[in-house]
């Protein structure tokens, strides 16, 4: 029997046809990993299953990570249990935790991050991706997403990797295709960061010249306005500012770039805080 208190962990792997498990290995591995991390979203969960469920001429595998839901979360996940990969419930450290956690499970060439709140758009769209993926060298690839609810959805294009991300990310995580084997160059994700957690691995790559890509189609994910990196209060807002500013003190290298992320900080902040308190 499986116990479902919210200080229990529940896992649960399964063994579909063509599907990852932990007692079973495939005899060829899927095309894609996807990892979803989630934490009392029942209200999008199945969206996300759906979208990645219904994926047309590609081998894919889902692992969902749930950070210990009391919502209802867990009866979507069991209803689900013969389609995913794998899954897990229980208390995590973060979304950065969560996200280890399924790089640990996943055994697909590339991996996307879907977390609850976003989905595929359509059931080719994993499908175009791999296509305009085909020959390519790079090994972390960005492609455009569509930010917000489904209706009135804004496109938004990945800046990709460049001086720029010694600033700001240039990369879209709903949107971005990343090869396995980077993580075992660049290291797992920082769990001591909430929200730019994403930022600090891409910049690792960058400076460890893991070769990026950006591409102007396909559009494959749909990232909803409801997740803590959209948050535009202050108090939200000066706590990823204050993530970004310690990742670039981080990877700074000598006393002058050390001196400019100062400079930039000093004002930056300022300006960013008098757009928040901007009357709209």
């Amino acid at each position: 029997m499986v116990h479902v208190a919210h200080s229990d962990p529940v896992h649960v792997r399964t063994r579909p046809g063509g599907r990852v498990s932990d007692a079973q290995p495939m005899k060829s591995l899927p095309d894609v990993s996807i990892i979803t991390a989630a934490f009392n979203r029942v209200a999008t969960l199945e969206h996300c299953l759906l979208s990645v469920g219904s994926q047309r001429h590609v081998s894919v595998e889902h692992i969902v990570i749930d950070g210990g839901s009391t919502d209802g979360s867990l009866e979507v996940l069991r209803n689900w249990s013969d389609r995913l990969a794998a899954w897990v419930s229980e208390p995590d450290a973060g979304i950065a935790d969560a996200m280890n956690k399924g790089l640990q499970r996943a055994t697909g060439d590339w991996i996307l991050f879907l977390h609850a709140d976003d989905e595929l758009l359509a059931p080719d769209s994993l499908a175009q991706v791999l296509a305009a993926l085909k020959g390519t060298e790079a090994a972390i690839a960005g492609f455009p997403i569509r930010f917000g609810q489904r209706e009135g959805s804004r496109i938004i294009n990945p800046r990709g990797a460049s001086a720029w991300l010694r600033l700001k990310t240039g990369m879209l995580h709903q949107g971005t295709f990343i090869r396995r084997s980077v993580f075992d160059l660049v290291g797992l994700h920082d769990t001591s960061l909430r929200i730019a957690m994403d930022y600090d691995f891409f910049l690792r790559a960058w400076l460890q010249d893991v070769p990026f890509a950006t591409f102007a189609e396909p559009v494959p994910t749909l990232m909803r306005d409801s997740g803590i990196s959209s948050r535009k209060d202050w108090p939200n807002l000066s706590k990823r500012f204050m993530e970004e500013r310690r990742i670039h003190f981080k990877h700074a290298r000598g006393s002058l770039q050390r001196a400019a992320y100062r400079l930039y900080w000093a004002m930056y902040l300022p300006y960013r805080r008098v757009l928040a308190i901007k009357p709209t």
